[in-house]
């Protein structure tokens, strides 16, 4: 079925219920970001692939939500299915919200899968849409999509204290001690990423995220983990039960919560969803926060940031020799070569790296116009053929047992335009004064949003994505609660934390520019008006000197890229083969 079919037979469900609305959101049954294929309904029905969106489907018309990093791919990828996309961010452009409250009126049912959507999320359209009838049992997605995927089988395997520097029996005391402080009884988790972490668990149920699907209850004594106990090996088992944990099957925590003492729980309304908390006995008292486990990880220990850098210096390695090889391969025009060989030779030579587990996503590769849709995914058959002119903008990361990391370069291919490379160049400025900023402690990453955009403004330019996303260890390559960007995030970045500084630009139907580093947040120095931050830029890999319109820069910015690329050089070069050694001294100027 093509997606006009699929809404219809969506539509035929829906009557057979008496829904005026279908509701579906992108994430699975623990809110997560990057979902198994068998929650990809919202994909199934729209046809747009990116991993953020919401679809609204009414008796005639349908709706498509999406921000600013998939307005270009969204438009491209429903083109013909009558579906209308909302560009958030743009003006007059309503939100969700607004929308349903001036369209959708009171005696109207909206029917949603309730596994899909949060308790919060499932409140505020309550208190949103008063008269409206909700019917949040409705898995209509699944009568029409037949050949769903069944959920994940594969095992899980266990992080040592090598890479973790803390153990899950002490990782469970700091949850304890926060739970005391809070009176409460129970701690409930549904977060994937939080649940590996405080197990020091890793599985491969989510493509390029290594989490397992589970919910975990902790009380002051005990801890249940609820997962697919199938997935678990015998050692695993024992290591659980060793540290207080008792594994019991997946779907069986609404019931086991009916049998406990009622108490109170803590837990995060964003990430429960409606049907779990729904399961909540009425007599318990539920008290929602960010999860406690939230803000313990996203402050990696000393053992973690040095295996940070360990994993770095892996990545560098292979995207030196990615670089190396396609400034020379596109130069041969008896074998053209395309976006999606670009990303399979630079999946490939992280693949190859001792302790590589996976691509941290998949990799982004867009040539010249491809390159100005921020997320664009180059798709095998349709691959834009890479010429001796131009630039490329290739957004990649890997799995390591190190960390995970994630990296962007525009690459230049041959001759470019003065837009082009002034374009780069003011990224470029924008990147380097993130990175090198120092700041007070207590600062927001929305108060150095400013630093990076800043060139571009001053020429009247901008883009509309997020200027830094939190990086898990070994988990989601997008993970907070930290945030850089315009959107106030009420967290302050504190030593240990893990954020992308990653400024763009793009001119659409022409090119794209966007410039990515890894930066970890550390101590600088106290003085007698406080304590102050900055960061350490762990990615290692240079940028091209081919785009960067020098009478732009400062002598400040020059010798900040001279100084990173001859750590890139000096860190990277005993890695690399001779003929690799001699092309990465020429790009770093050594």
């Amino acid at each position: 079925m093509d997606t006009v079919e699929k809404l219809t037979a969506l539509r035929q469900q829906m009557a057979a219920v008496g829904a005026d609305y279908y509701l579906i959101p992108s994430q699975d049954a623990h809110q997560s970001e990057y979902v198994a294929e068998y929650w990809r309904a919202r994909a199934y029905f729209s046809g747009f692939t990116g991993s953020a969106g919401t679809l609204l489907v009414g008796k005639e018309e349908a709706f498509l939500w999406v921000d600013g990093r998939y307005h270009i791919q969204a438009e491209q990828q429903t083109a013909g299915s009558g579906i209308t996309v909302f560009k958030m961010g743009l003006p007059g452009v309503p939100n969700l919200d607004d929308w349903m409250k001036e369209h959708i009126q009171a005696g109207e049912h909206v029917a949603y899968d309730g596994r899909m959507i949060s308790m919060q999320m499932g409140e505020r359209l309550q208190k949103l849409l008063p008269g409206v009838t909700f019917l949040c049992q409705e898995d209509l997605a699944g009568r029409v999509w037949t050949d769903r995927p069944g959920l994940p089988t594969d095992p899980v395997f266990a992080l040592s204290l090598s890479y973790t520097g803390e153990s899950r029996k002490e990782k469970l005391a700091r949850v304890r001690e926060h739970m005391k402080e809070k009176n409460a009884q129970y701690f409930m988790l549904a977060s994937l990423d939080d649940i590996a972490w405080l197990t020091n668990l890793r599985g491969n149920d989510i493509d390029h995220t290594p989490v397992f699907y589970s919910y975990m209850l902790v009380s002051r004594e005990n801890a249940w983990l609820f997962a697919p106990v199938e997935k678990f090996s015998e050692g695993i088992r024992q290591s659980l039960e060793a540290d207080g944990i008792q594994l019991k099957e997946y779907a069986a925590l609404p019931g086991f919560l009916g049998e406990q003492k009622a108490g109170k729980v803590l837990l995060n309304a964003d990430r429960i969803n409606m049907l779990l908390g729904a399961s909540i006995p009425a007599e318990w008292q539920i008290e929602s926060e960010m999860d406690i486990t939230t803000v313990y990880k996203t402050c990696k220990n000393e053992t973690e940031c040095r295996n940070i850098r360990k994993a770095h210096v892996k990545d560098g390695v292979a995207m030196v020799k990615f670089l190396k090889w396609i400034k020379e391969a596109v130069q041969d025009r008896e074998h053209p070569i395309d976006e999606c060989d670009a990303a399979d030779f630079l999946d490939a030579r992280r693949k190859e790296q001792d302790g590589c587990l996976d691509l941290s996503f998949g990799t982004i590769a867009g040539y010249n116009a491809n390159g100005a849709s921020a997320h664009y995914s180059a798709k095998r058959g349709s691959c834009a053929q890479l010429k001796p002119e131009g630039m490329i903008v290739v957004d990649s990361g890997g799995q390591y047992m190190e960390g995970t990391t994630d990296i962007t370069r525009t690459i230049v291919l041959g001759p470019i335009t003065e837009k082009m490379k002034k374009a780069y160049t003011l990224v470029l400025k924008g990147h380097l004064a993130l990175g090198h900023a120092r700041f007070m402690e207590g600062t927001t990453g929305h108060y150095l949003d400013i630093l990076a955009r800043e060139p571009l403004w001053k020429e009247g330019m901008d883009f509309r994505h997020g200027t830094g996303h939190g990086v898990g260890y070994v988990l989601s390559v997008h993970e907070g609660p930290q945030n850089i960007g315009t959107r106030p995030v009420p967290v302050a970045l504190k030593p240990g934390m893990l954020t992308s500084d990653e400024p763009g630009y793009y001119a659409e139907n022409e090119f794209g520019v966007r410039i990515e580093n890894l930066i970890l947040t550390k101590e600088w120095k106290k003085t007698v008006d406080g304590a102050f931050l900055e960061f350490e830029t762990v990615t290692l890999c240079p940028y091209d000197w081919e785009a960067i319109d020098e009478s732009l820069l400062t002598d400040e910015e020059k010798h900040w890229i001279a100084e990173y690329h001859k750590r890139v050089y000096d860190t990277l070069s005993p890695y690399l083969n001779e003929e690799e050694k001699v092309w990465l001294k020429k790009e770093t100027r050594q």
